[in-house]
């Protein structure tokens, strides 16, 4: 596998289990908004979901950018890219 491909795989699987995370999100909420007491507590809840799900969509968001960069550059750019794609991964997916 090259280095361009590894790196595409490496942002596809991350993708994917951002994806997950947010439909995982959105499943929870809406049972805790099912046991909520009140409308109060299920606005809390609606804000809390809100603000993860923005999160983990700007994240999905970015790495489909990264994922077109990595497609679009040349075997001599995918070295420079490298770099800046698995620092911005570990940073993201909070590996360190």
């Amino acid at each position: 596998m090259s280095l361009k491909d590894t790196l595409a795989k490496k942002l596809e699987t991350q993708t994917d289990y951002w994806n997950k995370q947010i439909e995982k999100i959105r499943t929870d909420a809406e049972t805790k908004k099912a046991e909520a007491k009140d409308r109060q507590a299920e606005a809390e809840i609606e804000q809390e979901v809100s603000e993860q799900i923005q999160d983990l969509q700007q994240r999905v968001d970015e790495a489909q950018d990264k994922l077109r960069e990595v497609r679009e550059a040349g075997e001599s750019q995918i070295k420079t890219i490298q770099g800046a794609v698995e620092s911005w991964l570990s940073d993201k997916s909070g590996k360190k």
